[in-house]
């Protein structure tokens, strides 16, 4: 089907026409619809000058567009946000489901955002200004970086149990000066071993180096006017780090966005599942929908905060008697979220006690 130049004329001027975008690398296909009605239909080669091509054809018209969020990012939303296009970048977990239909294909996926962006059915993501979304690379790239340097750490033990080298080391001396100079100095009767070892510890410290560049840069970035009081703040919860206290400020963008504690705990995916029929509720396990490395932050920051804050440490408590360490931890980093919520809504230091009798 083509969007002719005779259909295009007969759309009357401020029409709304809403169009669905599934996205890939090569190639786009695009629908188009305008009051209940399929105007187009279609593959395009995947570039934003190819899109602009069937825009302009409704230049007259009140375009709306939707597409999901993945690895194309945002760049096509800046595009069109930019010409004045409004854009719903939507999560695909959250697009409604049709019963009994398991055929997925460009064309249908589309469509169907097509169809419920006319019906005003779709979620969309919050979408962070381009300068926000570059420091926010930033701070992903270092915890990559990270998993990343610690995958080549776990290689290199792997290797030497595997080869029956047994460490001088204790556990919790592992990855100290004198542990990477043992590596180095390893005598070994095969070359090739040696070589192996050699240039994992080489890969291991070279990631180690690239960490230590990016912390410096996000310390650096904490400091300017722009976050160094959100910083501090944060900083008064114990477990927060200046790390952790960027990746907060950074991965949420305006709190003011969440109007409740319960909204952020389900952007987090902390939200637990439930499971009702008849008169019978059941809550399972959390959601793990939403943020995942906000979520992984704030967890590890609860088993430092339950470790500091006596209030905390007899919630948990309470909680993992009935529930279990792990939904315990869980419960800790949701009510810490909602804490978190009110420092920096209402510029507060942390006070448990008060905050939590206060909101």
């Amino acid at each position: 089907m083509e969007l002719s130049e005779i259909r295009v004329r007969e759309l009357a001027k401020g029409k709304e026409v809403n169009i669905g975008i599934d996205v890939h690398k090569e190639s786009w296909h695009i629908t188009i619809r305008s009051d209940g009605e399929e105007l187009f239909k279609g593959r395009i080669r995947g570039s934003y000058e190819e899109l602009e091509k069937q825009l302009k054809r409704l230049s007259e018209c009140k375009i709306k567009v939707a597409y999901e969020a993945g690895p194309s990012g945002f760049w096509l939303y800046d595009k069109l946000t930019e010409v004045g296009i409004e854009t719903i970048v939507t999560p695909p977990s959250l697009i409604p489901m049709e019963i009994g239909n398991k055929v997925k294909t460009d064309k249908r996926d589309s469509s169907k955002l097509a169809k419920l962006l006319e019906k005003g059915m779709l979620k969309k993501v919050h979408v962070l200004s381009e300068e926000s979304r570059g420091k926010r690379e930033v701070l992903r790239t270092r915890r990559q970086l990270v998993e990343h340097k610690n995958d080549v750490a776990r290689q290199i033990k792997s290797k030497l149990l595997f080869h029956g080298i047994e460490s001088p080391f204790v556990k919790n001396q592992h990855w100290g000066k004198k542990y990477i100079k043992w590596l180095k100095e390893l005598e070994l009767k095969q070359t090739a071993l040696k070589t192996s070892i050699n240039a994992l510890v080489a890969l291991y410290e070279y990631l180690k180096g690239m960490i230590k560049e990016l912390t410096k840069e996000i310390v650096f970035l904490s400091k300017t006017e722009k976050y160094k009081n959100q910083v501090e703040l944060l900083k008064t919860v114990p477990g927060i780090g200046t790390l952790t206290a960027m990746e907060i400020i950074i991965e949420i963008g305006e709190i003011k966005r969440f109007g409740r504690a319960e909204q952020l705990s389900s952007y987090l995916g902390m939200t637990p599942s439930e499971y009702s029929t008849g008169g019978h509720i059941r809550q399972g396990r959390i959601t793990h929908g939403g943020n995942k490395r906000l979520r992984s932050a704030l967890v590890e920051s609860s088993w430092i905060l339950i470790s500091k804050d006596r209030l905390m440490r007899q919630k948990y408590e309470t909680i993992k008697y009935r529930r279990g360490a792990k939904r315990a931890i869980t419960a800790i980093a949701r009510r810490l979220s909602s804490i978190i919520r009110i420092i920096l809504i209402k510029n507060e230091a942390y006070r448990y006690e008060a905050l939590l009798k206060r909101h």
